[in-house]
């Protein structure tokens, strides 16, 4: 994890470097692998066929053959020393059937039985084959061949080079392998080196993230520039443009203008590129499009060199508007003085009228001025006459305005005729825990606008209350246990009683609550209370059809 840290903090250079330098570690490191175990296949290969051709041979040898019938080791022995120096094998041993030694570079082990355990297909098959096994001179590569007279196998031959030796020839070629990885490493380092320099100075230091930010403010900067801005190159092409500049010079796309001669564009001022155009130029008048612009000149100057230049240019009509804006100003400022002295003497008479009792009056005046929620107070005055339920609803939107939630109220709802026999209390805890619920469900959902709508009614016997957000929906397994306390989705503490308390007062209440799913991936919970005096379990088929009225979307849960 440090190390993880530690390499986010390096530049764009560094990790250029480093990664250029562990590819040609790897490459180097990857080849000569690859080049020494093909070595050792290859020279275990040649040698193995080497020795086995060698014994194939001296098995064929009279003198051999005539030495094992006679039993004399000192014919055989003088023999094929002679043979395994001129082939700088490492031993060429002679065995008869017993496996008994007739020959061995060290004599005093003549006449001792051969070691190593892999003579039996030589002696009892027949066969010539090469092996790899411990001898009394250490692990070695054998050739082994059977020795035959008349038809019949009188003894073998081993001809053997050992592992040590072979590993000697590999040690000096990983030596100069080592030797030529050295010097390839060095060349890539110091190649690295200079690479992520030179790239590093090009881009000024910048990172990549700094790049994508400059890249993206600059793009927004321009766009958002109410004057027309055109960059062109020191070959007088343009490179780049913002929208304000192909309304202003004769409406052509920005695409189009990209590419194009300033001998094009504005025809007759190449004089921007003469031996002076270094020099920057304000507030000049110049002809476009049959309008009068006012261009400014500044010298794009990249490491101390000439890249072209920057023009912009404004309506000179602009202007005018401006100075004409300007000059109002000061009655807007004068404006302002007097409302906020307005505002200060309806804020002071408020202020007394609830001082003095006069409570409806400074309602009045402050529900006049909050035109913003007049809207929503009025269809709650005309539709849900109990202050509680009423204040209940105002209060979710109030909360919602400032979570940025988009709270929608069905209009078509009303509950004109909730029963005394309801408890305003247990209604307060059933809707204010599942629109919270429904609240937070929307602003987890947050690459989709938070919205959450209320649909309520009181028609039949039943009053119903749906509750739809744009949130993720609800797992399966979070479902089955929604009930329970302590069970929640969020991590904050305190969390995890709600949907607890209002299962309780749906019990107290005789309602039910369904759980179903919105088309938009979000969930819709919807609330059926019985609205008459001790009223037992209501009528399905009649909730059914009002539920269906409310919200035609098909219910994916149980009620």
């Amino acid at each position: 994890m440090r190390l993880s840290i530690i390499f986010k903090r390096f530049g764009l250079h560094n990790k250029l470097a480093f990664f250029s330098l562990s590819l040609i570690v790897l490459q180097t490191a990857g080849l000569g692998a690859v080049s020494i175990y093909y070595l050792q296949q290859n020279l275990d290969n040649q040698i193995g066929k080497k020795a086995l051709a060698v014994a194939q041979s001296i098995s064929r040898s009279h003198v051999v053959i005539q030495g094992l019938r006679e039993k004399r080791s000192d014919k055989i022995q003088f023999f094929v020393e002679d043979i395994r120096h001129s082939i700088d094998a490492r031993f060429i041993v002679i065995g008869d059937t017993e496996g008994i030694r007739y020959s061995h570079p060290e004599p005093h082990k003549i006449g001792k039985k051969m070691v190593g355990g892999d003579n039996l297909k030589a002696l009892q098959r027949g066969e010539s084959y090469i092996s790899r096994a411990v001898g009394s001179l250490g692990l070695s590569l054998r050739g082994k061949s059977p020795i035959y007279y008349d038809g019949k196998i009188i003894g073998l031959v081993s001809v053997g080079y050992l592992e040590k030796d072979i590993n000697q020839i590999i040690g000096k070629f990983k030596k100069t392998f080592l030797l030529i990885f050295s010097i390839i490493l060095f060349c890539g380092v110091l190649l690295t080196l200079y690479i992520a320099k030179r790239y590093r100075d090009e881009i000024f230091g910048l990172e990549p993230e700094e790049i994508a930010r400059t890249y993206t403010e600059r793009k927004a900067v321009l766009e958002s520039i109410l004057e027309a801005i055109v960059v062109i190159n020191e070959h007088g092409i343009v490179t780049s443009v913002n929208p304000v500049a192909s309304e202003i010079l004769g409406g052509i796309k920005s695409s189009e203008m990209i590419g194009q001669s300033l001998s094009e564009l504005l025809p007759g001022y190449q004089f921007l590129f003469a031996d002076n155009s270094q020099q920057s130029w304000r507030d000049i008048e110049v002809e476009a499009n049959q309008q009068t612009l006012i261009m400014t000149k500044t010298p794009l100057i990249i490491t101390g060199k000439n890249r072209g230049v920057v023009l912009t240019f404004r309506l000179k009509d602009d202007i005018v508007v401006l100075s004409q804006k300007l000059s109002q100003v000061e009655q807007f400022s004068k404006m302002l003085r007097e409302q906020t002295h307005e505002y200060s003497n309806k804020l002071n008479t408020i202020s007394g009228l609830l001082e003095i009792g006069s409570i409806d009056k400074a309602l009045e005046i402050i529900v006049r001025e909050s035109s913003g929620y007049q809207e929503i107070i009025e269809f709650l005055m005309r539709t849900v006459p109990d202050p509680i339920l009423a204040g209940l609803i105002l209060g979710k939107y109030h909360a919602a305005k400032e979570r940025n939630i988009d709270f929608v109220i069905d209009k078509e709802g009303s509950l004109t005729k909730v029963n005394d026999s309801v408890s305003r209390q247990k209604l307060v805890t059933i809707l204010g825990n599942l629109i919270d619920n429904a609240f937070e469900a929307s602003l987890n959902n947050m690459p989709v606008l938070p919205r959450v709508q209320l649909s309520m009614t009181d028609i039949g016997a039943d009053l119903i209350f749906e509750i739809e957000d744009s949130g993720n929906g609800i797992d399966d397994e979070v479902l089955q246990n929604i009930f329970s306390i302590g069970k929640t989705t969020k991590s904050d503490m305190g969390h995890g009683i709600g949907m607890y308390l209002v299962k309780n007062c749906l019990d107290q209440l005789g309602g039910t609550l369904s759980i179903s799913s919105a088309k938009n991936g979000g969930t819709i919970m919807t609330v059926y209370i019985p609205n008459k005096p001790n009223q037992g379990e209501r009528s399905s088929l009649e909730s059914d059809s009002i539920a269906n009225k409310l919200s035609p979307k098909e219910s994916t849960g149980q009620k």
